[in-house]
């Protein structure tokens, strides 16, 4: 009997341990530290990450995170995901595992003595400093977050809310969120979901086409999978919701693309901070379009005066919108479409008659036209092979069908062939736009870890 209970302890211990020890392998209670109600989410296990990455090299990584020339013996595991997300309130954040509190104790005291950082400083049994004057850093025997940017008013405001994440439980972190589900089904070293809402207004119109009139961008999240490919980091991505109707209305709308043939790749200058490609059959895509907020939202400073429901009709082939700028306070765009005809044309003597109260429709030359109001101006016409042409200037307007004298790389160009839908964004550019939002993830917190990085480009799985 003696034997027995000897055998069967002895076996429950070791079965314990065995337990423990995969616990402990895949101890991810750091991830609680994540509010639950981020609003964007991104993964980077540099254990994958391929040969030659700029990421590839977790010293790499955190010397650029945490700017800083030495992280040897820092206390942080490297051998578990590092997380970048969104804050509901909008507060960009990274969240690592710790893997010895004492040493990454240690090395934040060296650092401040260095002046990389401030003195370290005790909130809630946590240990919190600040990096750069701009970055809180704040961390727990289990997980480490850096988030910011804030003033330097607003630190101990964003210390108290860090302290409150840092003792968050499962119930409460981000593991209990269906966003970190939808990322852990992508196995891409680099994963990102996102909702729409995240982005700017005038990014959110291309993830939204095809929701159903009442929907809005809160519904419909983007997950993609990332890739750095010369100078532009690769999103191959797909929208989703959580709601059935939503996720079976986007699934239709996809169905609408059809692979892009570049005709209109080359019309993006340099310097334009977004271009939106396709090829679409202007009849099947227009009740996608009028269901759209973002995209009538965009165009309602010339929809009542123009009529561009009868144009779409007319829309047969590739097709652009390009953003000179992000300003939300003017009409900045450039639209070109590829026409099956322009019976349109026969329409613009009753748009004339019909404008509203204060502004005109006046020829400009040959099938070509403005519309001017106090507060906008849009020329718009059609080419002798059958091609729309439009902007919110005679220049824009002629330049959205003819290459640009300064495009975009051919590199960038070439990407859009075959494929339904692309977007660029040049992230140079977006620093005008001084608003936070989940680009910041990449303007200001991601982008060097990737070495030197020039544009965004989304591509519709």
């Amino acid at each position: 009997m003696r034997t027995f209970k000897s055998l069967a302890l002895h076996s429950c211990l070791f079965f314990s341990g065995i337990v423990l020890f995969f616990t402990s392998c895949s101890d991810n209670s750091y991830l609680n530290a994540i509010p639950g109600e981020s609003t964007a989410l991104i993964s980077i296990d540099m254990q994958k990450m391929e040969k030659g990455s700029p990421v590839r090299n977790e010293d790499t990584v955190l010397k650029s995170i945490l700017h800083v020339k030495d992280i040897s013996d820092c206390g942080i595991d490297v051998d578990h995901k590092m997380y970048f997300f969104e804050s509901q309130d909008g507060n960009l954040g990274l969240c690592a595992k710790v893997k010895d509190h004492d040493d990454l104790q240690n090395w934040l005291h060296q650092l401040s003595q260095k002046g990389t950082c401030q003195e370290l400083s005790e909130h809630r049994g946590l240990q919190f400093t600040v990096l750069k004057n701009a970055w809180v850093l704040g961390f727990s025997h289990h997980a480490m977050l850096i988030m910011g940017p804030v003033t330097v008013s607003a630190q101990a405001e964003m210390i108290q809310q860090m302290a409150t994440y840092l003792k968050e439980d499962e119930d409460d972190g981000i593991k209990s969120s269906p966003l970190f589900d939808a990322l852990d089904t992508i196995s891409s070293p680099m994963a990102m979901v996102a909702q729409a809402q995240a982005l700017p207004q005038k990014l959110v119109a291309p993830f939204t086409i095809g929701i159903p009139r009442g929907a809005d961008a809160s519904q419909v999240l983007i997950a993609a999978d990332i890739k750095k490919d010369g100078k532009a980091l690769l999103f191959h991505g797909k929208t989703f919701s959580f709601n059935h109707d939503v996720d079976a209305a986007l699934k239709r709308a996809v169905k609408v693309y059809r692979p892009i043939t570049g005709r209109y790749a080359s019309t993006m200058p340099s310097d334009a901070v977004v271009g939106i490609f396709m090829n679409v059959d202007g009849r099947k895509f227009l009740p996608l379009m009028q269901n759209n907020r973002g995209l009538t939202a965009l165009l309602a400073g010339i929809n009542e005066a123009i009529d561009v429901n009868s144009i779409m009709n007319s829309v047969n082939g590739d097709m652009n919108i390009i953003l000179p700028t992000m300003d939300d306070n003017s009409l900045e765009m450039m639209w070109g479409a590829k026409l099956a005809n322009c019976n349109w044309l026969g329409d613009v003597d009753y748009w004339k008659q019909s404008v509203p109260k204060g502004g005109k429709i006046l020829d400009s030359g040959k099938n070509a036209y403005y519309y001017t109001d106090k507060k906008t101006t849009f020329y718009f016409g059609a080419s002798d092979d059958l091609q729309f042409y439009s902007g919110s200037s005679a220049i824009l307007a002629r330049n959205s069908i003819l290459k640009s004298k300064d495009a975009i790389p051919s590199s960038l160009q070439k990407l859009m062939i075959g494929k339904k839908m692309v977007m660029i964004i040049n992230l140079e550019n977006t620093k005008r736009d001084k608003k936070q939002n989940a680009l910041s993830l990449f303007t200001g917190f991601l982008s060097p870890l990737f070495g030197q990085v020039g544009s965004i480009v989304y591509i519709l799985r």
